[in-house]
C-alpha cells in the first residue's frame, strides 16, 4: 500500500526542502515590507504590524466574518445562512490586506519560513483571549500536496501551528490527513468553482486518533471556506466529534455575500 510511503516521503520532502530554501535564501534582516531594521520580532516591523486592521466583533457566530453593526442582531451571515459547511466555528485574527497579506505572501511564495514564528505568535495572542479555543486535544495544520511540499520546502500552515502548540500544549498531528491530490489556486475561482476545486481533496490515513476528538484546524488564510470545510468533512467522518478553525487572515468578500 502506498498510504505510509506517501507520508514518509512528505517528511523527507520538508527536511530536504527546508535544507535548500536556508541555503539559498537565508532569513533577512529587514522587515520585507518596510524593509526597516526597527524590528517587532523575527522580522516583522512594529511600523507594519500598528497598521494590520484587527477584526474585531461582531463577527459572525459561524464563520468569524465581520458584520455590519445593523446586521449584528442577526449573528450569522448570509454565506454562512446558505452554504453547508461542516466546521463548527472559524475565527481569523486579521484581514487579508497591507502587511498582513504580503508577510503571508513572503511565507509562501518568496521563501520567507523565518516570518511564521513571529506570525504564529499573532495567533496566540488572539488564542489567550478566546477559552473557547483552548480546549481541544489536537493541531491539525491544513496539508498542501507533497508535491508543493518539495518545491517550497514547507507546509506554512504547520509554522504558524508550532507557536500554538508550545503555548497550548497539545500536541499538532501531521499524520492523520493528507492532500490527495494537487488543485488549482483558489485565488483566481469563483466561490462556486472554490468548492468544487477542493471536493475529494483530502483523505484520513490515521483516523484512530480521532475517535470523538476536538480538533483545531490551523490555516494561514480563511476566504469562501471551501478548502477548511473539506478537511472537518473527512476528519468528522472519520471520528471527530468537532472541528475548529483557526487562521491568521480572513479575506474581504463580495458585498452580495452579505444578506441579511
Amino acid at each position: 500500500m502506498m498510504r505510509i510511503g506517501n507520508l514518509e516521503n512528505s517528511i523527507w520532502f520538508r527536511e530536504i526542502g527546508r535544507g535548500l530554501v536556508e541555503l539559498l535564501f537565508p532569513p533577512s534582516e529587514r522587515c520585507p515590507v518596510c524593509f526597516q531594521e526597527n524590528r517587532f520580532h523575527n522580522g516583522l516591523g512594529k511600523n507594519c504590524l500598528a497598521k494590520i486592521s484587527w477584526i474585531m466583533p461582531p463577527v459572525c457566530v459561524k464563520c468569524g466574518r465581520p458584520l455590519r453593526l445593523e446586521a449584528a442582531e442577526k449573528e450569522i451571515c448570509g454565506q454562512c445562512s446558505e452554504t453547508r459547511y461542516y466546521f463548527s466555528k472559524v475565527r481569523s485574527v486579521a484581514v487579508y490586506e497591507g502587511a498582513l497579506r504580503e508577510y503571508l505572501t513572503e511565507l509562501k511564495y518568496r521563501y520567507r519560513p523565518d516570518l511564521a514564528s513571529a506570525l504564529g505568535i499573532l495567533l496566540v495572542e488572539w488564542v489567550k483571549d478566546h477559552h473557547e479555543f483552548q480546549k481541544l486535544d489536537f493541531i491539525i495544520p491544513i496539508p498542501i500536496h507533497r508535491q508543493k511540499l518539495m518545491v517550497r520546502g514547507y507546509n506554512q500552515a504547520e509554522l504558524l501551528a508550532n507557536p500554538l502548540q508550545n503555548y497550548l500544549g497539545i500536541p499538532i498531528k501531521n499524520d492523520i490527513i493528507m492532500r490527495d491530490r494537487i488543485t488549482l489556486s483558489q485565488n483566481a475561482l469563483h466561490k462556486e468553482e472554490r468548492f468544487s476545486n477542493v471536493s475529494q481533496a483530502f483523505r484520513v490515513v490515521n483516523a484512530k486518533p480521532l475517535a470523538g476528538a476536538k480538533v483545531l484546524l490551523v490555516d494561514d488564510i480563511f476566504t469562501t471556506g471551501a478548502t477548511v470545510s473539506e478537511a472537518a468533512r473527512v476528519l468528522i467522518r472519520a471520528g471527530a466529534f468537532e472541528v475548529k478553525v483557526l487562521t491568521l487572515a480572513g479575506g474581504i468578500f463580495d458585498p452580495e455575500w452579505f444578506i441579511f
